[in-house]
C-alpha cells in the first residue's frame, strides 16, 4: 500500500491497545520512514484529537516504532520524535485518567531504562508529566475536554473527528463572518449614500473607519472560505477512503460468496457418497446373490443332463477267436485242402491286422 496521510490517518484510527494491531502498524510505519517527519506530526494530532479510551493503543506504537529503530540502528523517527514527543504525551496525559496516566509512566520509564532517547528528551518527557499531576486535568465528565466538540467525546474514528472539526470550524465562523459583513454595509452605505458631504477631515475619519470594517470582514471572508474548503477536503478524503475500502471489501465479498458455493459443492459430494456406500451392497454379497439368483432362476434342460456316450467301436461278436475259427472252417468241407489252407492262412492275416478293443 502506498504511502500518503490518508493512509496514516486510516492506519491510526483502527489501532487498538493489542499486540498484533500496534506491531503490524509499526511495522508498515518503519517500511515508510522516510516519510518519518509527516508520520510523526499526523501521529501526534491523530494522538491529541483521540478520546482518552484510544490515546494508550497511539503511544504503545510510538513506543513500538522508537524501539524498534533504536535496535535495527534507525535515526529517523528517533529522530522525528524527539521534538514533538514531550509536548504530545503531556496533552495526552492531561486527558487520561489515573489508570491509562499509569500505563503511560510506565512506558516513559521503559525509554528511560533502556535509552531510548537524550536525556534531554526523556528529562523534558518527564518534567511536563510532573507538571500536569500538579495541576488540576482540564476536562469534564465524559472525557471532553474544555472547548472540544461533542463528536470527540463519543469516540468517533479519527477521519470523522477530522470532519467534524471542520464542520465546527465553519459553523463557528458563520455568525462571525456575517457580523463582519453587516457591519462593513452599514459603515460603507452611511457613507457613501449620504445626502451631503461632512468636512473633509470628518469625512477622511468616515472612510478609514469604512476601510477598516471592511478589510475586517475581508479577513472573516478569507478564513471562512480556507475553512469551508478544508471541509470539503476532508468529506473528499472521507469519501476516497471508502470508495478504496468498498472496492476491497466487494473483492473479498466475492471471493467468500466464491467460497460459500464451493463449500455447498463439496458438501453435496460427500453427501452423496455417504448414501452411495449405505445403498450399495458389498461386491461378495453381490455375486453371492447373483450366484444363487443364477441357480435358482436357470431351468433345468435335457442338453445340459449327463449323459454317457456310446463305444466308438463294439466287437461285432463276444465269441472267441478259437470258436469263430472253427465256425468258419466247418463251412469249408468238401473243398480242396490246399484251398481250405490258403482260405485259413487269409483269415489268421486279417485277424492279427485288425486291432484289438479293450
Amino acid at each position: 500500500m502506498s504511502y500518503s496521510e490518508d493512509v496514516v490517518i486510516s492506519k491510526l484510527s483502527s489501532i487498538n491497545e493489542t499486540q498484533e494491531a500496534i506491531v503490524n502498524i509499526a511495522q508498515w510505519v518503519l517500511f515508510h520512514r522516510r516519510y518519518a517527519d509527516q508520520t510523526v506530526k499526523t501521529w501526534a494530532k491523530a494522538l491529541n484529537d483521540a478520546p482518552a479510551h484510544r490515546k494508550l493503543g497511539l503511544v504503545y506504537l510510538a513506543n513500538e516504532v522508537v524501539q524498534q529503530s533504536r535496535a535495527r540502528k534507525r535515526e529517523e523517527f528517533l529522530k522525528a520524535f524527539s521534538p514533538s514527543i514531550a509536548g504530545a504525551l503531556e496533552n495526552a496525559y492531561r486527558q487520561c485518567n489515573a489508570d491509562l496516566q499509569g500505563k503511560i509512566r510506565r512506558v516513559v520509564d521503559v525509554w528511560r531504562q533502556r535509552i531510548v532517547f537524550s536525556d534531554d528528551v526523556l528529562k523534558d518527557i518527564e518534567t511536563r508529566l510532573d507538571d500536569a499531576d500538579k495541576k488540576k486535568p482540564k476536562q469534564i465528565s465524559g472525557g471532553r475536554r474544555i472547548g472540544q466538540g461533542m463528536s470527540f467525546s463519543l469516540g468517533l474514528p479519527l477521519e470523522l473527528s477530522k470532519l467534524a472539526t471542520a464542520h465546527s470550524d465553519v459553523n463557528s465562523k458563520v455568525n462571525t463572518l456575517g457580523e463582519a459583513v453587516s457591519s462593513a454595509n452599514k459603515l460603507y452605505s452611511a457613507v457613501t449614500e449620504a445626502d451631503a458631504l461632512p468636512a473633509p477631515m470628518e469625512y477622511a475619519s468616515q472612510i478609514e473607519k469604512v476601510l477598516m470594517s471592511v478589510n475586517s470582514a475581508l479577513k472573516a471572508s478569507e478564513d471562512m472560505l480556507k475553512s469551508r474548503q478544508e471541509l470539503i477536503r476532508q468529506l473528499q478524503s472521507l469519501v476516497s477512503v471508502n470508495k478504496a475500502a468498498l472496492e476491497s471489501e466487494t473483492c473479498q465479498h466475492g471471493v467468500l460468496e466464491e467460497k460459500k458455493q464451493k463449500a455447498i459443492d463439496l458438501q453435496k459430494d460427500v453427501s452423496d457418497m455417504i448414501l452411495g456406500n449405505i445403498s450399495e451392497p458389498s461386491n461378495d454379497d453381490t455375486n453371492h446373490d447373483h450366484a444363487n439368483s443364477d441357480d435358482s432362476s436357470k431351468p433345468v434342460d435335457e442338453e445340459d443332463k449327463i449323459v454317457v456316450p456310446e463305444p466308438v467301436y463294439k466287437p461285432l461278436s463276444d465269441t472267441k477267436p478259437s470258436e469263430d475259427k472253427a465256425q468258419a472252417l466247418s463251412g469249408l468241407e468238401g473243398l480242396d485242402p490246399a484251398l481250405v489252407n490258403f482260405l485259413s492262412s487269409l483269415g489268421e492275416k486279417d485277424s492279427a491286422s485288425t486291432p484289438s478293443v479293450s
